[in-house]
């Protein structure tokens, strides 16, 4: 009778291992945690192509030290940054891409670099007929070099303003206030005007572009196709040549034009 006790007590015994087997089994697994992606702008350096910010917002890692103008009718910039607490530095070119109430940017582009100096770090502008590049230099070690295309809209609206110049008209009477003359040059788009105000003559005359690229344009008397003016520009200065001013001087001679801001 014992015997049979024990085996009853075994077989109960196994019985409720298996089904706890079977619940064990029958349990959904636990879920899986994994912690959060970390964002990958935040993997990003703060300064960065693609970023757009306004003028005047701080920075947290880097300290401003210089910018300038790259190409006025591209709307592009450079700057050159330090990275706090280092010696190295991000150079970045930025295009204008809002000005309403504030300044808004976008990078474009940057460069990293090292041992940054005054003195030796510049920045050249080269203007071609139809581009220009960028380089950056460290005495003249090119340390790069970005290389951009004007479209003809660009390269026409670069010449866009009022240029003027002063000059001495009547050479004999230098002394006399009268003896000097004003060139007053209107480009606007595809057309331009020219005046030439003196006590001697006043000359108004509407004018035609011929062609264009960044360094030089050439405009034509709207009726008279053998009267032509060649403006050069040079750095900050236009260099003006014109067959109707030779012709109404008696004097072939060059004018140095400045451009209104």
């Amino acid at each position: 009778m014992k015997i049979i006790l024990k085996l009853n007590w075994i077989f109960l015994i196994l019985i409720f291992i298996n089904c706890k087997e079977q619940d064990t089994k029958n349990e959904p697994p636990a879920k899986a945690t994994f912690p959060k992606e970390t964002s990958k702008i935040e993997n990003k350096d703060e300064l960065y192509v693609g970023k757009e910010f306004y003028s005047g917002d701080e920075l947290n890692t880097y300290t401003f030290l210089k910018s300038g103008k790259i190409h006025e009718n591209d709307s592009l910039t450079y700057s050159i940054y330090k990275r706090n607490n280092e010696e190295n530095y991000l150079f970045s070119i930025e295009k204008l891409v809002s000005n309403e109430d504030q300044e808004r940017y976008k990078i474009v582009d940057v460069f990293k670099f090292t041992d940054y100096n005054s003195a030796n770090n510049k920045v050249e502008i080269k203007n071609q007929k139809d581009r220009y590049s960028v380089l950056l230099l460290d005495k003249n070690k090119v340390l790069k070099k970005w290389d951009f295309t004007l479209n003809n809209s660009a390269i026409s609206k670069s010449w866009n303003g009022k240029y003027e110049c002063n000059f001495l008209r009547i050479k004999e009477e230098s002394a006399d206030p009268r003896a000097y003359a004003m060139i007053y040059i209107d480009i606007k788009d595809n057309k331009a005007t020219f005046r030439l105000d003196s006590y001697n003559e006043i000359l108004d005359k509407d004018l035609i572009i011929l062609n264009s690229n960044p360094n030089k344009i050439i405009l034509q008397e709207k009726d008279n196709s053998d009267s032509k003016f060649s403006i050069i520009r040079k750095n900050d200065d236009f260099i003006l040549t014109s067959d109707l001013l030779d012709k109404t001087t008696g004097e072939i001679t060059t004018y140095k034009l400045k451009k209104k801001k």
